[in-house]
């Protein structure tokens, strides 16, 4: 396993402060922390504002766009947004025209709220674009609403842009910059002890405040059904304003790993201090030790299924949609061979702007590929972007069968695709999509930054256009809603055996008599079983029987299952009519 040189208490100070833009509510108390957010960037104009400089950090009342809403006709409250943020929603007409519109009327910065569930978009400018020179920002329609209705009851105020020296005491910690179990859910067929699968943590404190900190700290809390079972505090240290602590805290490596779920919470404080700003002095990165499925999203408690609520394509460098697109996750572990992949969760959304905005129909792929480049870590002189050497091991076509936009979905891997992985090998599972309209769903709470410097692994591969497959994808921080269900690899030999049994059943439709041949397989027992699982006849069959005869004279018409148990404690099932 690959480390950094800072083991145990170790620190370092890294003296860079992170440029972190956020969104961010002030007041009322109802609205206050933080909130997802995409932001704009360039827009071909030297003067459009970079927030990623605090000197263009923006905290000022919100003020809802007054024409449409939609800010695509000229502002009627134009008095009302002047020095304001102008809050207004995604809708008919380009990006760069609402901030544009708003800009005209006097508003310092814009709030556009996304108007469909899912991906926060990366906003183009458009026409009006270059002669932006205001802060612009998407939030998601769920944000959008608490703040809309927080509105309607009095002046709401948020912040926008990077925080550094805003406040005079200010700790912070970044999603980005702490380290996360490898996988959000991990199989217990490969994590039965910490041998297997160690936790390594720690994190980098930020001081972003215009004071300096003494004696700063980092911690981290695992508890497990609400059993603390692991507590540990970095060593104190002194931090002057602007300044970064990376910490490194001992590994967790239980005796045993049980299976369930965990919460990982990292803090950060320090002496004499009260933090003005304390939505970032703590983080979580709750993970699951899962019978089945391996996932780098979140796993979200109440379901147990990806978080999937943000949304990823990718677009060619003239901002070009690109029709071919998978969304991969990165898979290699010593103990892979006791795994055989057997389902894939991931979904799928359209943009409001699509042709047709539906997904009923719409066909996906889903592939796993052996990723086949030699390498340690992506150091090595064997490491390559794109990746060189690749192959199909798995193809597979599902069909929405109904708008299922934005739902959660699972599609099981039919009986012939159901493969035994190998130990060391590595795979990408993929969803594949040739749709441009199509986003595949994203995790927006996870950022694997600090695992990637870490490991020095890919994540996140992504095939754009055939073929073409970059092993960094979007980046760490663009963490794909996918997980991967696994059954024991020893099933797989036993399905294989259960696809070679041949029997028959005979006449279909059957009227008296339905006669069943073994075809020299050992049988001890046979049912017909009806379209709700019941069992409508049974019958013993003696040792060394080919053949046997049920009487289905008193079954009523339908359609039933024949269930045949072998000796081998198997089972062959055959479809038949009843029909007098």
């Amino acid at each position: 396993m690959k480390k950094l040189l800072l083991l145990g208490f170790g620190v370092l100070m890294a003296g860079v402060i992170n440029a972190q833009v956020i969104f961010s509510g002030v007041s009322p108390a109802a609205i206050q922390g933080n909130y997802n957010l995409s932001y704009a960037t360039g827009w071909g104009n030297a003067s459009f504002p970079d927030l990623e400089d605090p000197a263009n950090s923006v905290q000022e009342e919100l003020v809802m766009y007054a024409d449409d809403n939609e800010a695509c006709d000229p502002a009627t409250n134009g008095a009302a947004l002047t020095g304001k943020i102008a809050i207004l929603y995604r809708g008919s007409c380009e990006f760069g025209v609402k901030a544009y519109n708003a800009q005209q009327a006097g508003a310092i910065a814009v709030v556009i709220i996304n108007n469909q569930s899912g991906a926060l978009v990366n906003m183009g400018g458009g026409v009006q674009g270059p002669n932006v020179t205001i802060p612009v920002v998407m939030i998601s329609d769920i944000d959008g609403a608490t703040i809309v209705n927080e509105m309607a009851n009095g002046p709401v105020t948020v912040f926008i842009g990077n925080k550094a020296g805003f406040y005079a005491d200010d700790l912070g910690l970044t999603k980005a910059q702490i380290l996360r179990p490898r996988y959000s859910s991990v199989p217990s067929m490969i994590a039965t002890n910490g041998t297997e699968y160690d936790l390594n943590l720690g994190g980098t404190v930020y001081n972003y405040g215009s004071n300096d900190q003494a004696a700063v700290t980092l911690q981290a809390i695992i508890t497990y059904n609400g059993t603390e079972i692991y507590n540990e505090t970095s060593t104190p240290q002194d931090m002057f304003s602007g300044d970064s602590l990376v910490v490194m805290l001992p590994d967790f490596a239980p005796a045993t790993w049980d299976e369930g779920y965990y919460k990982l919470v990292y803090k950060t404080t320090a002496d004499a201090f009260t933090d003005e700003y304390d939505f970032d002095n703590e983080i979580e990165s709750d993970f699951v030790i899962s019978a089945t499925d391996l996932s780098y999203a979140k796993i979200i408690d109440t379901t147990m299924l990806p978080n999937s609520s943000g949304g990823i394509r990718p677009v060619d460098g003239s901002g070009n949609a690109i029709p071919e697109y998978s969304s991969c996750i990165h898979f290699k572990d010593p103990n892979a061979s006791r795994l055989a992949a057997s389902a894939i969760t991931f979904s799928a959304i359209k943009g409001s702007n699509a042709t047709d905005t539906s997904l009923a129909g719409e066909e996906i792929l889903l592939q796993i590929y052996t990723y086949d480049d030699v390498f340690t870590d992506m150091n090595d002189a064997g490491f390559s972007n794109p990746i060189q050497n690749f192959s199909d091991l798995v193809i597979q076509n599902y069909s929405f069968p109904s708008d299922l936009g934005g739902e959660v979905i699972t599609v099981d891997f039919d009986l012939e695709n159901i493969v035994a992985l190998e130990d060391d090998q590595r795979y990408m599972f993929c969803v594949t999509t040739f749709n441009e309209e199509l986003y595949f769903g994203s995790d927006p709470d996870r950022d694997y930054t600090a695992n990637r410097d870490f490991y020095m692994q890919p994540l996140f591969p992504i095939e754009a256009g055939s073929g073409n497959f970059n092993p960094n994808g979007f980046g760490p921080e663009s963490v794909p809603g996918i997980s991967v269900s696994f059954i024991s690899s020893a099933q797989v030999s036993l399905k294989e055996e259960q696809l070679a049994i041949n029997m028959n059943a005979y006449p279909s439709p059957a009227s008296d008599v339905l006669n069943i041949d073994f075809k020299q397989n050992e049988v001890n027992k046979v049912e017909l079983v009806n379209m709700m699982g019941q069992t409508v006849v049974a019958q013993d069959v003696a040792s060394n029987a080919n053949t046997t005869t049920l009487d289905v004279a008193g079954v009523e018409n339908g359609v039933y299952i024949v269930k045949v148990y072998l000796t081998n404690n198997m089972t062959h099932t055959m479809q038949v009519v009843v029909n007098h």
